[in-house]
């Protein structure tokens, strides 16, 4: 079962169809010539015999004209796990034959070890042929400190902020993060914040939230909408390990605050407190 992990990085280059190629080209060097638009491509490889193979993600580059100039097999890996290095070779001569291109695989995973793992060419005979994953580990992983490109490519600016939201450039790399933010619908919103919180530090993680409340934009539209509402389910949820039940009327009060040093009191209340009534007068 793919962990919220693996589907959140997934996501990013789902919603950004230019993520890949342009990665693919700052990072490894891969031109692009005449790149006029992306298409996502089936992931099921199984086109001979009865074994299944089913990759992450697939996507081609097409020119003016239409015609395939390269594809784009991207795999999420956050473990090292050798049997993807029988099925990775598959996938990438299963989308060749199909898009009569050129092709590439590119595995994305935030961590060093794997990066360093997954990097090892996968060798398919005793005579030199060889497959050579091109890893996208956190060190490569863009920087974006500019609000502004991250307005335009937020998933680039998540990026950023899972492999150095803690780093030397903290505060400009989670200030660019939230400038993105603000340029993404709720749903994908919730999971970018959901990704990035889960990879920092408690520090990075603390001055993130000081961010959004400071700066009114974000708390209107972020803090208000996921960090009031995860601090509301744990008021209730300190409250519900200690026995005591909140009434409806309350219920709707606690569900309805968006007030996150209320909340904060009401958490730290709901410690000690003997009747739900001491922190719902």
């Amino acid at each position: 079962m793919p962990s919220y992990l693996h589907e959140g990085l997934l996501d990013l280059f789902r919603t950004d169809a230019l993520l890949a190629p342009t990665l693919l080209a700052d990072e490894f060097g891969i031109p692009l010539p005449g790149l006029s638009r992306m298409r996502a491509e089936s992931c099921d490889f199984t086109d001979i015999g009865p074994k299944e193979f089913r990759g992450d993600l697939a996507l081609s580059t097409h020119d003016d004209r239409d015609l395939p100039v390269l594809g784009v097999c991207v795999e999420v890996q956050l473990a090292a796990d050798d049997v993807r290095r029988w099925k990775w070779p598959v996938y990438l001569t299963t989308l060749r034959s199909r898009l009569c291109c050129p092709v590439v695989l590119l595995v994305v995973t935030p961590n060093r070890k794997v990066a360093k793992w997954a990097e090892q060419p996968i060798e398919l005979d005793n005579v030199g042929s060889v497959v050579q994953p091109l890893v996208l580990g956190p060190d490569r992983f863009p920087v974006v400190t500019d609000p502004d490109e991250a307005r335009r490519r937020p998933e680039r600016a998540t990026l950023s902020a899972i492999a150095h939201g803690a780093g030397p450039h903290m505060e400009e790399v989670l200030a660019a993060f939230l400038a993105g933010l603000m340029k993404t619908d709720d749903e994908h919103a919730k999971m970018y914040l959901d990704l990035v919180d889960d990879a920092l530090t408690l520090a990075a993680s603390r001055r993130l939230e000081d961010l959004m409340k400071s700066t009114p934009e974000y708390r209107g539209r972020i803090a208000t909408k996921y960090v009031a509402s995860e601090r509301a389910h744990a008021v209730l949820t300190v409250l519900t390990a200690r026995g005591l039940e909140l009434s409806a009327a309350q219920r709707a009060q606690l569900a309805a605050c968006t007030d996150l040093e209320q909340l904060d009191a009401w958490l730290t209340e709901a410690a000690t407190a003997t009747r739900t009534d001491e922190l719902f007068s």
